[in-house]
């Protein structure tokens, strides 16, 4: 039986650590450290195994089409207010 090597506190992790490993991952070996489990069997445990943080926020705008043209006849008006402004005081100094 193949031991670990011993880890202590703050040591760091050396390639000696991960001698076993490397050995077996060429053929993908099996030792008395592996532990294999088929995706049918995480699947029937209810994990799923998608790719998605489940905590992540959503950004998503929940706005109506109704509120957003309101909000851009808003703006528009704005906006044609600032272009009068512009033209009155383009047209004082011509």
């Amino acid at each position: 039986m193949e031991r670990w090597p011993k880890r202590q506190g703050k040591s760091p992790l050396t390639l000696a650590h991960f001698e076993g490993f490397f050995r077996l991952l060429p053929a993908r070996g099996v030792s008395e450290h592996s532990w294999t489990v088929e995706r049918e069997e995480i699947e029937a445990r209810g994990h799923d195994l998608k790719a998605v943080n489940p905590n992540a926020k959503r950004n998503e705008d929940t706005r109506t089409p109704e509120e957003l043209l309101d909000i851009i006849e808003a703006k528009g008006k704005k906006v044609a207010e600032a272009l009068a402004a512009l033209r009155v005081l383009t047209e004082k100094k011509v």
